[in-house]
Parts: structure tokens; C-alpha cells; sequence
């Protein structure tokens, strides 16, 4: 899957952004503080709480460089205990923020989890502040890190397994960060949402680095599902088509399919459409296909352009001969052993715009047996309610086609289209 490998980290990193971090205030105007445990007060000596008096009243003033520099002052003073260490580095830390130095804010706040004087909620919420901060500051090892040791002590939140999924991708680990997005996908289709677009191509820019043909396939269909693209039809069509054990009896119906997703867009395109579909005995289609090619301005140009104009020429003449002897074909349809005819005239009558005359004989043939494509049969059923705008019996039809000769794929596609149809 050549097409689906260019995955640019650089370009869905920023398109990821950067997650907010939740400022942590802190005063040290008085001379003792508390420990936020509710252990009884204890106190900073006096070469430790001046400094970070000052620098709170430079901070206050938004001079954060100078209000870092003068808290520098307190690494000076040996011996600090667990508290000093506490009420120091949370103040750097947050001042840190404000200048932007992630990976400064990052180790104070590092230090401030170490010295274990905040509440047991405040201490799990710290350690997800910290991973945003290192996701910020393109840290993925500490990101994940932080974000798993987040979830290992309780931590809710859930943006926190996006950030560890987004970190995984990042750090290159794409059989994680595959699971953690399909997991979420999964979850939220489950609660009947919509994923995001980002998510799901993440899980297909996995697929593609992790050299899963399959699952890459997958990841298409998925992404194409909620977020359709000329692109990425034209993908799976093709991989229709080229699939082992794809009839060529169904070469027809993948036609139809790209008529339908109007990715046709040369003249060999639509003459190639006509001359099959007449082959296969339904001229009244060949005609749609050809008006649609001049329609367009695709047919009536170039050195066949007249040539193309003698095909539409005989198209219409043999759908309007055709059409004459489709009520005699009915009668021949109903005396026959199998439902077969009545199949391939129901078909036929839908391709001439008479849609419930033709589901109503396609019904009649799959209800009197003997058909040796069956699948087949459901297949051209449930397109023909779609063509009549009954979208929910056609899915509901198009769910029951099974079959590994191609037909099961393309009733799948033809859900995929009716759920979310692409812009022509």
C-alpha cells in the first residue's frame, strides 16, 4: 500500500497541538506553612522563605526570569528538608511555566511528587500535569511514563489515555499506540460517536509503518466509513478488484460502484461501462453511463467524440428495443424452474428507472430458489431499494450478502457510501 505509507510524524505532531497545563499557585507570604497532607505546619527557615517571598513579588510584577533567579538562590542552603523542597519547587515550577521551560517546570515538578506532601487526589493529579508538561516539551518516554503511573494510582481523566496513545506514536512505538487508538475508536463507536478523523488515520499511519497489509486495509474502510475521500475509494475499489478469488463476473458491479462514487472520469471510463454493461444484457444502463459521459463534457471532445455519439446512438435504440420485449421475458421468467430470470429481469427493469417493479420481481426469483449466485441476487436487491431511496432496507439487504467472490466487499462499500456519502 504504497499510497498509505507516507506518514509525516512532524506534521501530525502539530496537528496534535499542545495540551494545556494547569497552573499550580502557591503562597509564601506567611512564615510557616502547612503541609497539604494535613501533617502539622511546619517551617522554612528564614535563608529559604525571604527568597521565595521576593520572588513571588517579582513574579507578581510578571518578571519570572529574576523571580526564577532569586529562588535559585535557595539551592545554596544544604540540607533542605522534604517541606523546603516542597514549597521551593512548586513555586519554580509554576514560574518556570510562565517562561515557557518545560523541561525545568518538568523537574521541579518532578521534585514536588518526590517530597509526597500533597493530598493523595492533588499527588495523581500532579503526575498527569507532569506528563503534559513532558508531552509539551516532546518527552514521550517521560510522557508515558507519567501517564501510565497516572492511571496505576487512579487517575480519571479521560484525556489522559489519548495523551499516552498520541506519546506512544510520537515515540515511534506504533503497535502501542495502534491498540490505545483502536481500543478508544472501538469504545467510542460503542457509545454510538463518531471517532475523530485524526484518531483514525493515526491507527492507518500505524498499520502502514507496522508493514500490516491487512490491517492497513482495515484502517481504510474504517477511515472511509466516517471520513470519505476520492482517495481513499479509489483504494479500496481497487483492492476489491485485485483481491484473490474476486469474480470477474462482478467486474460489472465494481463499475457500478465507481459510477455511483463518480470516480469516473475518462472517456475509456464511461465507454468501458457501456460496452460491459451491454454485454451483460442491460442496454438501459449503458445508456445512463453514456449520457452521463456527455453530460459531463467527457464524451463530446477529442478524435472519438463522433464515434463515442454513433455508441449513444445505438445504446438508446437497443434500450428502447429491449425494453418492449421485457414483458414477453417476464412470462418466460415465471415458468422456469429457478428464480434466475426473474433475478436478471428484475435488474434489468431497475436500470430503466422502475425500481419497485424490479425489486418486487428480484424478490419473487430469490423466494422461488435454485439460484447459483444467490449473493449475487441480495447484492443487485439491495442496490436496486437503494436506487429507489428506501436506505435503510438497502442496508439492511446489503448486510445479509455474504461470499468471499467479491460480493460481501462490495456490499459492505455500498453501505459505506449510503451511511456517509462522498461529495461528487
Amino acid at each position: 500500500m504504497s499510497t498509505m505509507r507516507n506518514a509525516k510524524l512532524g506534521a501530525i505532531a502539530l496537528a496534535i497541538g499542545l495540551l494545556g497545563v494547569a497552573a499550580m499557585p502557591w503562597s509564601v507570604a506567611a512564615d510557616t506553612q502547612k503541609a497539604e497532607t494535613g501533617a502539622p505546619a511546619e517551617t522554612l527557615r528564614p535563608e529559604i522563605q525571604r527568597p521565595l517571598v521576593e520572588a513571588q513579588a517579582l513574579a507578581e510584577a510578571k518578571n519570572y526570569k529574576d523571580a526564577i533567579a532569586k529562588i535559585a538562590e535557595t539551592d545554596k542552603v544544604d540540607s533542605k528538608t522534604p517541606y523546603e523542597i516542597f514549597a521551593v519547587e512548586r513555586t519554580r515550577g509554576e514560574y518556570y511555566l510562565k517562561v515557557d521551560d518545560k523541561v525545568n517546570a518538568a523537574k521541579s515538578f518532578e521534585a514536588v511528587s518526590a517530597a509526597n506532601y500533597l493530598k493523595p487526589a492533588d499527588q495523581v493529579n500532579l503526575d498527569l500535569v507532569i506528563a503534559r508538561i513532558y508531552f509539551q516539551a516532546s518527552n514521550y518516554p517521560a510522557t508515558i511514563s507519567w501517564v501510565q503511573r497516572y492511571l496505576k494510582e487512579g487517575g480519571g481523566d479521560p484525556n489522559s489515555k489519548d495523551i499516552l496513545n498520541k506519546a506512544y506514536f510520537l515515540n515511534k512505538e506504533y503497535a502501542e499506540a495502534y491498540k490505545g487508538f483502536s481500543a478508544a475508536v472501538s469504545e467510542t463507536i460503542a457509545a454510538g460517536r463518531a471517532p475523530d478523523e485524526q484518531s483514525l488515520q493515526i491507527i492507518l499511519n500505524c498499520t502502514s509503518l507496522l508493514n500490516d497489509t491487512e490491517g492497513a486495509l482495515r484502517a481504510v474502510e474504517q477511515l472511509n466509513s466516517y471520513y470519505p475521500s476520492t482517495k481513499n475509494w479509489v483504494y479500496l475499489v481497487g483492492q476489491v478488484h485485485s483481491k484473490a478469488g474476486f469474480s470477474e463476473r462482478l467486474y460489472l458491479d465494481i463499475l457500478r460502484l465507481k459510477f455511483e462514487l463518480a470516480l469516473m472520469n475518462t472517456a475509456a471510463d464511461y465507454v468501458d461501462m457501456a460496452d460491459t454493461a451491454t454485454r451483460f444484457g442491460f442496454p438501459a444502463e449503458a445508456k445512463k453511463v453514456l449520457d452521463q459521459g456527455f453530460a459531463s463534457g467527457v464524451l463530446d471532445k477529442g478524435a472519438d467524440a463522433r464515434k463515442n455519439a454513433a455508441l449513444l446512438d445505438a445504446a438508446n435504440k437497443r434500450a428502447a428495443d429491449d425494453l418492449k420485449t421485457m414483458q414477453q421475458g417476464e412470462a418466460s421468467a415465471a415458468k422456469s424452474k429457478d428464480g434466475t430470470g426473474l433475478v436478471n429481469l428484475g435488474f434489468a427493469y431497475a436500470t430503466t428507472g422502475q425500481f419497485d417493479k424490479g425489486a418486487s420481481l428480484i424478490e419473487e426469483g430469490i423466494s422461488k430458489g435454485g439460484l447459483s449466485r444467490l449473493e449475487e441476487a441480495k447484492l443487485h436487491l439491495g442496490i436496486v431499494y437503494y436506487w429507489s431511496g428506501k436506505k435503510d432496507k438497502a442496508i439492511a439487504q446489503l448486510r445479509t450478502v455474504e461470499g468471499r467472490d467479491g460480493t460481501a466487499d462490495l456490499a459492505r462499500y455500498w453501505i459505506m457510501q449510503i451511511n456517509h456519502p462522498i461529495a461528487k
